[in-house]
């Protein structure tokens, strides 16, 4: 599996005072690619694929000090569609520092206003995948998503085709068909409510990430009836799977079995082993917790959460990063039709919060708290300690299973 491209490092608050952090103009492809590559070491036919199609439309932050590059973060644009609306958000990758410049703050300054930006374009969220959640909490991301990962080593098994009267087939996809794989692709999207939409761009964009592993973006046939999708890449024996989806997921795995003989196969989400057994001795089966995310914009979130209840109340939402997040917020529901909008109440940070009437707002609550309610992850001990949010429907489950 292509490494995961997310270098975070430690910071401190004493950065040099003539650094800048500037959105990259002139898109030079060469010195961040160097910075890339020296620090990610993803195998040339993934870095050549990353520069030609993800740098060639997405945003990058540079910390630079006397024109020379300090720090870099990707912001790579994705269609996320949430709740009823379909949003353009940035997933962060390729967060760097050059090794002599680390422990300065230069990753805090670049995600501040990475963040801010994204509250003044509202953007509800933004996500990564982090290589270490240790380094992401402190600027208030939570995991949202955990990625089913399911190896399969049965390479010693003979597996036989028992539907005999059918006509089976894997082939490349045709550039013809894409509008048709998305239409597939969107009914098993059906059953999340944020999730990345699999659209023409992104189509062609996987299977271009899938050549760049040797493999393919791949359909299943039978009886020259479309039955699945799914996208394939290789590192030495083992293969990858991904967006494997069908409407005969056991004949579409056996089918991908058969095609893999001999080969470890590792398969991320998708419906294949929906209501199928794991528990035999080569398929291992295991939840990871992969994806993070943070909210950027909070009133923007009206638009995507439903209520259970008509409910009216404020709370004093912590945000130590976006200014215009980091006071108090009324949250109203009307006919399950949430409103969330920021409050004029003057801000004093020596008031005590048990002085409800003094202060006007009921309760205090940190930005990352709300993501996980948001989300519904993880957020059973949150609930109890903030009851009121019970009413909120949140809008899990997610479905992201891009790498950069």
């Amino acid at each position: 599996m292509h490494r995961q491209c997310v270098c975070l490092m430690k910071q401190n608050k004493n950065k040099g005072n003539s650094m800048e952090i500037v959105y990259q103009k002139n898109k030079d492809k060469q010195p961040v690619y160097d910075m890339y590559q020296e620090i990610f070491e993803d195998p040339e036919p993934f870095a050549q694929y990353y520069f030609e199609e993800i740098y060639a439309t997405n945003q990058v932050i540079l910390a630079e000090e006397d024109n020379k590059i300090l720090g870099m973060i990707h912001l790579n644009p994705y269609h996320i569609r949430a709740g009823k609306k379909t949003y353009t958000l940035n997933y962060i990758v390729a967060v760097a520092v050059w090794k002599e410049y680390r422990r300065r703050g230069i990753m805090a300054e670049m995600l501040k206003k990475c963040f801010n930006d994204m509250h003044e374009q509202q953007q509800p969220f933004t996500y990564l995948m982090p290589a270490n959640k240790a380094y992401y909490e402190p600027f208030q991301f939570r995991f949202v998503m955990d990625w089913e990962e399911t190896m399969i080593d049965d390479h010693n098994i003979l597996y036989t085709d028992d539907i005999t009267d059918r006509n089976h087939k894997i082939v490349h996809i045709m550039a013809e068909d894409y509008q048709t794989i998305q239409n597939f692709l969107e009914r098993f999207m059906e059953q999340y409510k944020i999730y990345t939409v699999p659209d023409e761009p992104y189509l062609r964009r996987l299977e271009k990430e899938s050549q760049s592993g040797d493999g393919s973006l791949l359909v299943y046939y039978e009886d020259d009836l479309l039955q699945g999708v799914f996208a394939e890449s290789f590192e030495e024996d083992e293969v990858y799977i991904r967006w494997a989806y069908s409407l005969e997921p056991e004949h579409m795995l056996n089918q991908i079995k058969q095609r893999h003989k001999g080969k470890k196969i590792y398969i991320t989400e998708g419906n294949l082993f929906k209501g199928n057994s794991t528990g035999r001795d080569f398929i291992q089966s295991k939840k990871v917790p992969k994806i993070m995310a943070r909210i950027t914009n909070l009133t923007a979130w009206g638009e995507i959460l439903q209520g259970k209840n008509d409910f009216t109340f404020r709370i004093l939402v912590k945000d130590p990063y976006i200014k215009d997040q980091n006071g108090v917020f009324q949250f109203q529901c009307l006919n399950h039709k949430i409103s969330i909008q920021r409050a004029d109440i003057p801000q004093d940070e020596t008031l005590d919060i048990h002085t409800t009437d003094a202060q006007g707002w009921e309760d205090e609550i940190s930005i990352d708290e709300l993501t996980q309610v948001f989300f519904d992850y993880d957020a059973g001990q949150i609930l109890k300690e903030h009851e009121y949010l019970k009413d909120i429907v949140p809008a899990g489950p997610i479905y992201i299973s891009e790498e950069v």
